[in-house]
């Protein structure tokens, strides 16, 4: 049985946060509702630490609240400007730029880098 690779089942998981996010800021884009959208995400960064595919290594890590504050800040970055953007990104770009998105949070809070 094939197993998906962590990073492709991760990226599932942003895939879906991705859709609720876009879904918030597409029918209405109050100050309120951005800063909602990036703490629900931040939410569900936290809840992955229980999930082999998502941030197990950092589980008990005391700079976890910072690194999901960080890199939910950048995914919902990124949502807003792809609504802009006449064309969709393909999906591999996509992945690549989540994953330079994470490692680049856990550079800025000394995390161990992401095991691809």
């Amino acid at each position: 049985m094939h197993r998906p690779s962590a990073f492709r089942l991760a990226s599932v998981i942003s895939a879906c946060a991705a859709a609720a996010l876009f879904s918030v800021t597409a029918s209405a884009q109050t100050a309120a509702q951005l800063v909602q959208a990036s703490n629900g995400y931040a939410d569900m960064c936290k809840k992955s630490v229980n999930m082999p595919t998502g941030e197990s290594d950092l589980k008990g890590n005391p700079k976890l609240d910072d690194y999901c504050k960080c890199f939910a800040d950048k995914f919902l970055e990124r949502a807003l400007k792809s609504q802009s953007a006449a064309n969709q990104t393909p999906l591999q770009e996509t992945l690549n730029q989540e994953m330079e998105m994470r490692q680049s949070c856990r550079a800025k809070y000394n995390l161990p880098a992401v095991k691809k």
